[in-house]
C-alpha cells in the first residue's frame, strides 16, 4: 500500500475526522514505530508501519490477543531446548506469531494473555504501569490476621522487599462467602519471579495451589486449564485503558484513593445499586462508602458530562457519530478526591455543573444512544476493577457489573419520587412544581425503561428495598445488614 498522511490514515481506520487526527498530531498523541510524528506533513504506510495513538495501535485487525488458562507442568516461553510444553504450543492461531506477556512459573496455572501486539506487551510488562493481578493461593495452613496484615505491610526476601496489594480469606472458588483459611485471594502491582511463593515462605507458608485468576480487567472465569479463548475488542480496550490508568496514577494526574490502613477490604465489592430517578441511590451509596471505605462512582455524572460536551459543541443526540466521538476520545476523565470521584472534561473539573437545568434536561437523550454507553460502560468496568467502589446508575448491576457480589436496587411509587425529585431541584437551585417534577420523573422512567441501550430493569439476583415508606437511616440499615451478610 501507498505511503499516506497520517492524518488520512486516522479517518480511514475511524479514530476520528481528518480535523480531529491532525489536532491529535499536532499534540505529540501519533507515533509511528515509536517514533513521535507531531508534524501535520508526517507520512506512514498502514501495511508496513505501527501507527499509535496515545501508545494504542491504529491498525488493530492486525493483531490477535489470547486468553489461556495455563496449566501446571507448562512453561510460559515460546520454546524449549529440552521440549517441554510452552503456553505457545497449546494455542494455534493462523497467521499469527503470538507471544506470552509476562509470565507464570512452571508450578503455577491460571490466565496469560498471548498476542502479536508489542504495543499492548509493553503497557502490560513495564514496571511503571504495574496492572494489578489477582491469584487464587491455597496454603499448606491457615494465615491469620496479623500474618495477612504483613503481607500487605511488606516483607523482605533475598534483598528484596515483596508486597501485596490486599490478601483476603475466600472460598476455593475465590468468593468471599464462606471464607477457607487455607485459601487467600492475594492482589499484587509488581511481578517479581515468585513472589507470591517467596513472600509466603517468609511468613511459614507453603504454596500448595496457586491460580492466577484476574489481568486488571480481563479474568480468568470459567475458562478450563489447556482452554484458549480470542479477547474481544471490548476486552482489548479495557487492558489498554488499565494499562494508561496505572500509568497516569503513577506519574501524579489523577488523585488515588485513599488506602486502607492494614488489611484488605473485608467486605464484598464493587457494590452495584440501581433504580428508578429519586429512590434514594444516592443517599444509600454515599452511607455506604463512608461505612465501607470504597470509593463512589455516580455513573449518571459521566453521562451528564458527556451531554454538556455535547450541548456545548452544538452536537445534537440525533448525531449519534459526533457524540460517541465525545465519549471515547479521551475528553472525559475521572479524578478520584477523598472517597468520592470528580469528573472532568479535558483539564476542567465540570462537577458542579452537571445539575444545571439545561444538562438535567438533555441527559436521557444522550444516554440512550448506543455507542456512547458502550464507550462509557467500559470506562466503568475499568474503574470499579481498580479499587472497592460502589457504582451507581440505571444499568450497574444488570450491564456494567453483572457479578457484583452485591447488587442492590431501589424502588419507589412515581408520587414519593416526584416529591422527592421537588426537593433535590431545591436543593440544587431550581425550582419545580409538583406537575412539573411529576413530569420529570414519568418521562425519565419512559426513556431509561424503553431505550434499546441498557434499559433500566431489576438486574438479576439484585437485594431490592422499597424505599418508598422508609426514612434514609432504615433504607442505609436494610442495606447494610444485607452486605453483611454477604460478607459473613
Amino acid at each position: 500500500m501507498a505511503v499516506e498522511r497520517l492524518q488520512k490514515i486516522l479517518s480511514n481506520a475511524g479514530v476520528a475526522s481528518r480535523r480531529s487526527a491532525e489536532a491529535m498530531i499536532v499534540a505529540g498523541r501519533v507515533a509511528g514505530n515509536g517514533k513521535t510524528l507531531d508534524t501535520l506533513g508526517a507520512r506512514a504506510d498502514p501495511e508496513k508501519d505501527e501507527i499509535t495513538v496515545d501508545g494504542t495501535p491504529v491498525l488493530r485487525e492486525r493483531y490477535r490477543y489470547v486468553a489461556l488458562h495455563k496449566p501446571t507442568g507448562v512453561l510460559s516461553t515460546t520454546s524449549d531446548d529440552r521440549g517441554r510444553p510452552t503456553v505457545v504450543s497449546l494455542v494455534d492461531i493462523e497467521g499469527a506469531t503470538l507471544r506470552p506477556v509476562g509470565r507464570l512459573d512452571l508450578e503455577s496455572e491460571g490466565l496469560i494473555l498471548l498476542t502479536n501486539d508489542g504495543a499492548l506487551t509493553e503497557l502490560l510488562t513495564h514496571p511503571r504501569h504495574e496492572v494489578p493481578k489477582e491469584y487464587l493461593v491455597a496454603i499448606d495452613q491457615p494465615l491469620g490476621k496479623k500474618g495477612r496484615e504483613r503481607l500487605v505491610r511488606g516483607v523482605r526476601h533475598e534483598g528484596e522487599r515483596l508486597k501485596a496489594d490486599s490478601v483476603q480469606l475466600v472460598s476455593p472458588g475465590g468468593s468471599s462467602g464462606d471464607p477457607d483459611p487455607r485459601w487467600l485471594l492475594i492482589t499484587l502491582h509488581g511481578g517479581r519471579k515468585r513472589e507470591i511463593r517467596r513472600m509466603l515462605s517468609v511468613v511459614g507458608r507453603r504454596v500448595v495451589t496457586l491460580r492466577r485468576i484476574r489481568i486488571g480487567p480481563l479474568a480468568l472465569g470459567t475458562l478450563a486449564a489447556g482452554s484458549s479463548r480470542e479477547l474481544t475488542p471490548e476486552e482489548v480496550e479495557a487492558l489498554y485503558e488499565a494499562a494508561k490508568a496505572e500509568r497516569k496514577q503513577s506519574r501524579g494526574s489523577m488523585a488515588a484513593a485513599a488506602e486502607a490502613p492494614g488489611m484488605a477490604f473485608p467486605h464484598p465489592h464493587p457494590i452495584a445499586i440501581d433504580g428508578p430517578a429519586a429512590s434514594g441511590k444516592s443517599t444509600l451509596a454515599r452511607a455506604l462508602v463512608e461505612r465501607f471505605g470504597y470509593v463512589l462512582l455516580d455513573t449518571g455524572l459521566m453521562y451528564r458530562a458527556i451531554a454538556l460536551a455535547a450541548l456545548r459543541a452544538e452536537a445534537p443526540a440525533s448525531d449519534a457519530g459526533a457524540c460517541a466521538e465525545l465519549a471515547r476520545g479521551g475528553l472525559l476523565r475521572l479524578a478520584v478526591g477523598g472517597r468520592e470521584v470528580r469528573v472532568l472534561l479535558g483539564e476542567e473539573d465540570v462537577t458542579d455543573l452537571l445539575r444545571a437545568p439545561e444538562v438535567e434536561g438533555a441527559v436521557s437523550d444522550y444516554a440512550a444512544i448506543a455507542e456512547v454507553r458502550r464507550e462509557l460502560v467500559a470506562q466503568q468496568r475499568l474503574f470499579a476493577a481498580q479499587q472497592p467502589s460502589v457504582l451507581v446508575g440505571r444499568d450497574i448491576g444488570s450491564v456494567v457489573l453483572r457479578d457484583a457480589p452485591v447488587k442492590l436496587y431501589l424502588q419507589a411509587s412515581e408520587e414519593v419520587r416526584a416529591r422527592r425529585r421537588g426537593e433535590q431541584a431545591a436543593e440544587w437551585g431550581a425550582q419545580q412544581s409538583a406537575s412539573e417534577a411529576g413530569r420529570d420523573i414519568s418521562g425519565r422512567d419512559t426513556t431509561d425503561s424503553t431505550r434499546a441501550a441498557s434499559p433500566l430493569v431489576e438486574p438479576e439476583g439484585a437485594i431490592v428495598i422499597d424505599t418508598g415508606e422508609l426514612d434514609a437511616d432504615a433504607m442505609i440499615a436494610r442495606a447494610i445488614e444485607a452486605i453483611e451478610e454477604r460478607a459473613t
